[in-house]
């Protein structure tokens, strides 16, 4: 699964070089995850994400206006979480590097400010994290065991991602997306990851 992450990766820094000097913006982004997973009985937790990432125009007019393509390479921590009270707390703690690739369209309302919208996959691996049960049912009352392996979630991630949001002076952006997960990541279960992010961007 890191060879096809890898190959998705070197496929989408080949499609940026293309015409790069002229339409390539690189920039920096950071924000807040609302993750979960898609079974019964999981609550939504908070996690984060940051990264790089570049902005390649394919046909913008002079104001800016028209389609582009966005790149990023995130650290990305998801999961969910069961509070029940004083019986159990289990907290799953996984971080990801997401490589995210999608087509969108800018629209310049004027010189400093722009909408913009996009759509297209995203591709992740599971670098490390731990799952926390804090219950009398865990042994000692507290267990921490690593998320990924034979017994835990799978590394690897797919899925669809949707986002939109406004851009200040071409240089700040703001915005919201939601990535559906697409891949199981328990065996036989159903259990799918979710993920709403609201992001602060900075292009150079």
């Amino acid at each position: 699964m890191k060879k096809a992450l890898l190959l998705f990766a070197l496929v989408a820094i080949s499609a940026v070089s293309i015409n790069a000097q002229d339409n390539l913006k690189w920039g920096v982004v950071a924000g807040m995850n609302v993750s979960k997973y898609t079974i019964t009985g999981f609550d939504s937790r908070i996690g984060f994400h940051a990264g790089v990432k570049a902005e390649l125009g394919l046909s913008q007019d002079a104001n800016g206006s028209g389609a582009y393509m966005d790149f990023a390479a995130l650290l990305t921590l998801k999961g969910a979480k069961i509070d029940g009270g004083s019986l159990a707390s289990i907290k799953f703690n996984p971080y990801y590097l997401e490589v995210p690739v999608r087509v969108g369209y800018k629209y310049a309302v004027n010189d400093d400010f722009s909408l913009f919208g996009s759509v297209g996959p995203y591709m992740a691996v599971g670098l490390f994290g731990k799952e926390r049960c804090h219950s009398q049912v865990c042994g000692h009352g507290r267990m921490s065991e690593d998320i990924f392996g034979d017994d835990g979630l799978k590394r690897f991630d797919f899925g669809l991602g949707l986002k939109a949001g406004v851009e200040f002076s071409k240089k700040y952006q703001v915005a919201i997306s939601y990535d559906f997960g697409l891949v199981e990541v328990i065996k036989e279960v159903g259990m799918k990851n979710r993920n709403l992010m609201i992001s602060l961007g900075y292009m150079f």
